[in-house]
């Protein structure tokens, strides 16, 4: 305990250190006042709840929990530089030396409250904490950071961060639709975050009764299609094909999830357990006589064509889906030939399509679909087609999207 102190502490400080001159010097002329203080004091008691919530449920280690109240007291500290009014210098220098004192002191007793095993305790009638903040104070605050954030100015709209960070409060306090709606401002705010898009896919999924067909899984999709490598998202993508009783495409992403997981964390040994669910239910489903494996269902999607490509499409156009493994030969897993339309195309690839009995979709754990309109109707790529093609996904994805956004040369 005494070397966590020492590191708590010190990470503390250096990161106050370059905080302080954010809080010294002068606003921007014509900053107008407001209530900064207030919203600050928010998001600090909002967020750290959630923090504290996570590591007494074990979602997060005790170094985690730690960077997190630093950067917690990084992004307060940002933001009341932002938003201060003029001429409270005062306020500012109160500010820094109330942090300079209570930051490191509240982390180290936060641990010591809460850090060693067998000290969590949840109290049912939800006591106060050490800073004497009830449930029903922390829930007021988040209240009144949710209305900041909607009452700011056009031209000083908040940031996805604000949000994804109100969406955390919101969802601590098990006001899941509220954190829902932030969920979504954020990822309006930034569209291409695969964080933000595999947390409200597992906040979804939780409301479906731990059943993430549908948007959840949609969401998880374009996650995998902007890192195919996110831990979360893996982990999610592996718990719906769990639930579809797809084993081995279920085992397939844990086991990518477990690589890339910190060894020796919570994360790592969910993912353990998991793994051993996996096999279980493969070899139940196997072992078992007479007993067939469920079916195949294949990938199911919708294929769009960018806008500034729809007016090139011509009458006759045929459109062909493929899906292919990611390396090895090009022969395709399955074919499907379709009319070409401006409008989404909806599809489904399952072992129907195979062009080989010994080269099924099925017997690939992940795929990459492509999408191509041909002039000809020839099923060999030509200069001029135009094509799209997905990430790596597993061979029974729902709800891809595929886009065709290239002419081919």
């Amino acid at each position: 305990m005494t070397l966590f102190v020492v590191l708590a502490v010190s990470l503390v400080l250096i990161t106050l250190w370059p905080l302080a001159r954010v809080l010294l010097r002068q606003p921007a002329p014509g900053t107008t006042a407001g209530h900064g203080s207030v919203g600050n004091l928010t998001l600090l008691h909002a967020q750290r709840a959630q923090n504290d919530a996570d590591r007494a449920a074990g979602r997060i280690g005790t170094a985690e929990h730690a960077q997190a109240q630093t950067e917690l007291a990084r992004r307060v500290l940002e933001e009341s530089a932002a938003i201060e009014p003029v001429g409270q210098s005062t306020h500012r220098t109160a500010t820094l030396t109330l942090l300079l004192l209570i930051v490191p002191a509240f982390s180290v007793g936060l641990y010591a409250r809460l850090g060693e095993p067998g000290a969590i305790r949840m109290a049912a009638d939800n006591r106060q904490a050490t800073t004497g903040a009830t449930l029903a104070d922390v829930d007021a605050m988040v209240r009144q950071m949710a209305q900041q954030l909607e009452n700011r100015p056009a031209d000083q709209p908040a940031d996805a961060a604000a949000w994804e960070m109100l969406a955390r409060s919101q969802a601590g306090l098990q006001r899941y639709a509220d954190a829902d709606r932030a969920y979504q401002r954020a990822i309006e705010l930034a569209p291409d975050n695969p964080r933000l898009l595999a947390d409200r896919a597992d906040l979804l999924t939780m409301l479906q009764g731990q059943n993430a067909e549908g948007e959840p899984m949609q969401l998880i999709t374009r996650a995998l299609a902007i890192d195919p490598n996110h831990p979360k998202a893996l982990a999610l993508a592996g718990s719906a094909a769990y639930g579809r009783e797809d084993f081995a495409a279920a085992q397939t992403y844990w086991q990518r999830a477990r690589q890339r997981a910190t060894p020796g964390s919570d994360f790592a040994n969910g993912l353990d357990r998991s793994l051993e669910a996996a096999r279980s239910g493969m070899q139940a489903s196997g072992a078992e006589t007479g007993t067939i494996a469920p079916a195949f269902a294949g990938i199911q999607g919708r294929v769009e064509v960018a806008p500034a490509l729809r007016d090139q499409l011509r009458e006759g156009d045929t459109l062909y889906i493929t899906a292919r493994t990611p390396q090895g030969p090009r022969l395709p897993l399955a074919v499907l030939r379709m009319t070409a339309s401006a409008k989404p195309t909806e599809f489904t690839l399952t072992d129907q399509q195979a062009m080989s009995d010994q080269h099924k979709l099925s017997g690939e754990p992940e795929v990459v679909v492509e999408a191509r309109i041909s002039r000809s109707g020839n099923a060999l790529p030509q200069g001029g087609d135009l094509s799209g093609r997905t990430q790596v996904v597993a061979h029974n994805t729902q709800g891809l999207r595929v886009l065709i956004d290239q002419v081919l040369p």
